[in-house]
């Protein structure tokens, strides 16, 4: 499949970092939290790399779980469906970056309800006092519904390879813990730049430009339809 490339994995690796200031809204007060809960500075630090290690292994572990699946689907499929999501799914990225539609703000209200059901597992965890607990805390906070990560998951769904889905899926989870790891005066100033309309926008314009290239190849050039691996 033509899908699986360096792009690919560049672009869900950026989706992670630029989706930054969203992860900070949302996690950042975790990790203020682990920094405060500690007074050993080292200590502190093994917990929220812990933390980091938990949530990127959960985001690793939910792309191969959906890789595999998505893999089945595609082989019972005859049509380029999954490319064609994974197509708009990258158009959808590319207008929320530009904040043009927010339309990925939607997939959120129904991570919300999902929430209300796994948050209570990140109970034990807490207040963090071992690595462990860190560890535990990132898994669960891996299922986190957040706009991006479904975004990252449906465009990961979509290469129809669970070794794929599995590395951009890492990719994603290791863009974010720049974000994640600045907090207070480091994310803001993190944030602002990140956040900036230079880098902004020519990002969501390539990723838009991509999934418009994905869906022109799907439908305009017959040979990448029937160019199977």
């Amino acid at each position: 499949m033509p899908f699986t490339n360096d792009f690919s994995l560049f672009s869900m690796f950026i989706l992670g970092l630029m989706g930054a200031g969203h992860c900070i809204g949302m996690c950042g007060g975790i990790i203020s939290g682990l920094s405060a809960a500690t007074e050993n500075r080292n200590n502190q630090w093994r917990k929220i790399i812990g933390y980091q290690f938990g949530r990127v292994s959960s985001y690793t572990i939910i792309g191969l779980i959906f890789g595999l699946f998505s893999e089945q689907v595609n082989n019972l499929l005859k049509i380029p469906v999954l490319p064609v999501i994974s197509a708009g799914l990258l158009i959808l990225m590319g207008l929320y970056l530009s904040r043009l539609w927010m339309a990925l703000s939607y997939f959120e209200k129904l991570g919300g309800f999902l929430w209300k059901r796994i948050s209570p597992l990140s109970k034990p965890f807490l207040p963090v006092r071992s690595l462990r607990q860190a560890i535990g805390l990132g898994a669960v906070w891996g299922w986190l519904p957040c706009g991006l990560v479904y975004t990252a998951l449906g465009y990961s769904v979509s290469t129809a390879s669970a070794l794929a889905s599995m590395s951009s899926m890492l990719a994603f989870g290791l863009g974010t813990v720049p974000a994640t790891l600045l907090v207070g005066a480091a994310s803001q100033k993190a944030k602002a730049i990140l956040n900036s309309y230079w880098l902004r926008y020519p990002i969501a314009v390539l990723m838009i430009a991509y999934g418009v290239y994905i869906l022109w190849g799907l439908f305009f050039a017959e040979q990448v339809v029937h160019h199977h691996h």
